[in-house]
């Protein structure tokens, strides 16, 4: 059976500490959510959805003209668990793992997600995760013999939760960046900075 890995973009958020939907913050001249999407595209992935929700219209208006099915989910006042569900419950039947992708991490480079794919394609490893300095970051792979526990999360918890429940492999990366997390402008700023 083909190896078929889809990307999930979750851009629901509704960055309340921000004070205006990071999604649609400014990288080099395009919305953090579109470059993100396009490094996704660019990447092995087999297929990739966009999960909106806050600034869902904005957020479409900012992937226009790519091929990138936008999933609306209703629910994303209530947290994260919500979007990581709403993205799950979207994929082709034929999906065998899902790698989760924020829309905070415009610097992404394609390699990592290749990378992640791989493996997941040698290891067939439950959860494959980004490690960067010692610490978890994102993008994490999860194989679909993780799916069924999604259901069980509650709240602004993503798939971090499973990482107690199943074996996880790390691929250590050396891009600080990729640990800043945009929540306020002071990390926007900081993103830029380490970014060069």
């Amino acid at each position: 059976m083909p190896n078929h890995v889809a990307g999930i973009l979750l851009a629901a958020g509704v960055s309340k500490r921000l004070g205006q939907p990071k999604q649609l913050l400014d990288w080099k001249g395009k919305p953090f959510v579109r470059q993100v999407a396009e490094t996704a595209l660019a990447s092995l992935l087999d297929s990739v959805i966009v999960v909106t929700g806050a600034a869902a219209a904005e957020v479409g208006a900012a992937l226009d003209g790519l091929p990138v099915p936008l999933v609306y989910n209703p629910r994303f006042a209530e947290g994260q668990s919500t979007s990581v569900q709403a993205g799950l419950a979207a994929l082709p039947p034929e999906t065998n793992a899902a790698l989760f992708l924020v829309s905070d991490q415009p610097q992404l480079p394609v390699a990592l997600i290749d990378t992640l794919r791989a493996q997941h394609a040698a290891s067939g490893a439950p959860i494959v995760a980004t490690l960067v300095d010692g610490q978890r970051s994102n993008p994490v792979l999860f194989d679909r013999v993780t799916f069924p526990h999604f259901a069980e999360l509650q709240g602004d918890v993503g798939g971090r939760a499973l990482f107690s429940r199943f074996p996880v492999t790390w691929v250590p990366w050396l891009d600080v960046s990729l640990s800043i997390d945009v929540d306020t402008l002071e990390d926007y700023e900081r993103l830029k900075r380490a970014a060069g």
